[in-house]
């Protein structure tokens, strides 16, 4: 999924309400700047390139204070992955499928959950903000290879 444009880390991290410290507008742009899913220590070697007096727990600390303030979302994956991973907030609704034999995740799109949750907002009277929804299963070529 392709991020949405959206302001320099800086001023997003303002906008949030949080203080705008480098080292969280380093963490926010390198989240943003991914078309993948990354996992904390994966952000952190990300920016230990950039500032090697980071620690990984700073890093942990602003993925926590970003998740809290809507401009990060926090993943998980399924058994075969050992971390959360972290993408950026503001990209179109879509989902997650999870390959159990070579953990592949896949991204993909569609109306039905949506349907689902005005479904339950009628019928309960909830107000659904977001949903979370994982499949897991076999991609293509490990069901492929499991057939043989």
């Amino acid at each position: 999924m392709t991020p949405v444009p959206s302001l320099p880390a800086t001023q997003e991290l303002r906008a949030a309400g949080l203080r705008a410290t480098n080292q969280r507008a380093l963490v926010l742009s390198i989240i943003r700047q991914s078309d993948g899913h990354l996992d904390a220590e994966e952000i952190y070697a990300a920016a230990r390139e950039q500032d090697a007096g980071l620690s990984l727990a700073t890093v942990y600390r602003t993925l926590r204070a970003l998740r809290l303030a809507g401009l990060v979302q926090q993943r998980y994956f399924g058994p075969t992955h050992s971390h959360d991973h972290y993408e950026a907030s503001g990209q179109s609704e879509h989902y997650h499928f999870t390959c159990v034999r070579c953990g592949q995740v896949c991204e993909f799109e569609t109306p039905l959950v949506r349907r689902l949750s005005k479904e339950l907002e009628g019928r309960h009277g909830w107000k659904v903000r977001h949903a979370v929804f994982l499949l897991e299963g076999l991609c293509s070529a490990c069901a492929s290879c499991a057939e043989e």
